[in-house]
């Protein structure tokens, strides 16, 4: 793990989140702390200058509430004064949490036991919170700021709705607790894009933002093209695509420079669709309000390469999100439309609800003809297949590179977000087979429809491999050639059906952790 320069680190420690409670308390017991309760022990407690009769009267009134310290539970106490609340928070037996700070166990249930304490004393509507040290700084970190978001940028206060402000500290003050803030403000920037109404989160307001979220950053190059130089770029689809929209597209592109060496370590390709309503081949009605968060992927591209900068990460990235509408018009394409891609195969548009890879396969060329990564993944909220295989708790990964899917699943169990290696055949490219042009941008059969999807996006890195007919249909799934891709649906856990722990209901902004993690480990790879 990267961390922070000791400025750095001040300065996240001056500036806090604000957080939501909206209710007027008394002077008293606004302060709050979260102490760890390990085997019937509290965790930390000499820290927060607790002696030994304090201990047990806290432990005491725990026993009478009933709270054994289950992991990941919570039970709020008052200290004796009846000054501070105090929210125990259950790390489980000592077999069950191991002694190891970098366990991944451990890790989750600090996470999960600390945003369920924080959670508690919110709605006991303390103003600042204390976490006492705890075996995983940086996962406690992330508990806690990940648990307060709220998302209420257009509330207007009238109804008492507004969020009042909660600040949230860390008494060991380890640089891991720095590390954790910074990577879970990065998925509550996620958060924040996608939860923004697209009225207000256009291509060009997404642009905008990226600039002044990174534009300042050491080390890091922002540029925002428009569409002439799309259209210079030969990106058909991604012109295909916007052109049924007033809004003109952008196309955001992020250098990062964190290694001495020139090459790229890992290219990144975010979905920026910033409303879809499927275009001609127009979506339901009902749950269409979550297309403002079909940018989901670009989203997290952008939070993650934040995040990096921030972290000091001695790697090169770079990442790009081609950002537009998918909307109605008489300029829209339409259902039997041809265009050529910029990879120079012509593509008939099938259905125009499958934009998403039509935009990601431009976008996945240029950075693989223009940057040259040696690894190159796009993130997207692409297919509902994906959704009916593995639901809201797993990205579906699709790559042919065994080496890089052991970078994602590594990097999926130091986050904590869970990644689903699926499988890529040559059946996949035969199911996109078009009778008029090079592809069709959705499969002639009802079914695999999540398969096809990456099939045709690793066209677009990695060219055809079928060429003739009757050939032997193969696997490909151990395919190392540079660069290295991977692609990842997340259209399940792009949005949390419930709050629980450090999920917050709403657009969840994952995978953001899993791609700084992933990053990490290309770096520890390449210094190896």
């Amino acid at each position: 793990m990267q961390v922070l320069s000791k400025t750095a680190g001040a300065l996240l420690r001056g500036s806090q989140r604000s957080f939501s409670t909206g209710r007027v308390v008394s002077e008293a017991a606004k302060r709050g702390l979260v102490l760890g309760m390990l085997s019937n022990k509290l965790v930390g407690a000499d820290s927060a200058a607790l002696d030994a009769a304090q201990q047990q009267k806290l432990l005491a009134q725990a026993a009478a509430l009933g709270f054994t310290g289950e992991a990941g539970k919570a039970q709020t106490v008052l200290s004796d004064d009846l000054q501070q609340h105090i929210a125990l928070v259950g790390l489980g037996s000592a077999n069950s949490a191991g002694v190891e700070a970098q366990d991944t166990t451990v890790s989750e249930i600090v996470r999960t036991a600390v945003a369920n304490g924080v959670r508690q004393l919110r709605a006991h509507k303390v103003t600042s919170v204390s976490v006492a040290p705890m075996p995983h700084a940086q996962a406690a970190a992330e508990g806690a700021r990940l648990a307060l978001y709220k998302f209420d940028a257009f509330k207007s206060g009238a109804g008492g709705e507004k969020s009042a402000d909660v600040a949230v500290s860390s008494l060991d003050a380890a640089v891991e607790w720095d590390a954790g803030h910074v990577c879970a403000e990065a998925q509550n920037l996620a958060r924040d894009l996608t939860n923004t109404p697209a009225n207000f989160l256009t291509p060009t307001a997404f642009a905008e933002r990226v600039q002044q979220e990174l534009g300042g950053l050491d080390n890091v190059q922002v540029h925002v093209h428009g569409p002439e130089w799309a259209e210079q770029q030969r990106m058909g689809g991604l012109v295909m695509v916007a052109k049924g929209s007033s809004q003109p597209l952008r196309f955001v592109e992020i250098e990062y420079r964190g290694a001495s060496t020139d090459g790229v370590g890992l290219g990144m390709v975010g979905k920026g669709v910033t409303f879809d309503t499927g275009g001609y081949s127009l979506k339901p009605g009902r749950h269409m309000d979550a297309m403002k968060g079909d940018m989901g992927g670009g989203a997290a591209v952008v939070a993650a390469m934040r995040a990096l900068a921030q972290l000091r990460v001695p790697l090169n990235v770079v990442a790009v999100v081609p950002l537009c509408e998918n909307m109605i018009s008489g300029g829209a394409a339409k259902v039997s439309d041809v265009y050529t891609a910029r990879s120079g195969q012509t593509i008939e548009v099938m259905n125009t609800d499958a934009e998403g890879r039509l935009i990601l396969a431009d976008a996945l060329h240029y950075v693989a003809d223009v940057h040259k990564p040696a690894a190159l993944i796009d993130v997207a909220t692409l297919t509902g297949a994906m959704v009916v295989a593995l639901g809201e708790l797993y990205t579906g990964v699709f790559t042919p590179s065994p080496r890089l899917w052991k970078s994602i699943e590594r990097a999926s169990v130091v986050a904590d977000e869970p990644a689903w290696r699926m499988p890529l055949h040559d059946a996949w490219d035969t199911m996109l087979a078009s009778p008029i042009a090079d592809l069709s941008n959705i499969g002639n059969r009802s079914e695999a429809g999540a398969c096809t999807a990456a099939a045709f996006l690793r066209q677009a890195v990695h060219g055809p491999r079928t060429g003739r007919e009757g050939a032997v249909l193969r696997d490909q799934n151990n395919d190392e050639r540079v660069p290295r891709w991977a692609h990842l649906d997340i259209a399940g856990p792009m949005e949390a059906a419930a709050t629980t722990g450090y999920h917050a209901k709403g657009m969840s902004g994952r995978p953001t952790r899993l791609l700084i993690a992933l990053a990490q480990e290309l770096a520890r790879a390449d210094a190896a």
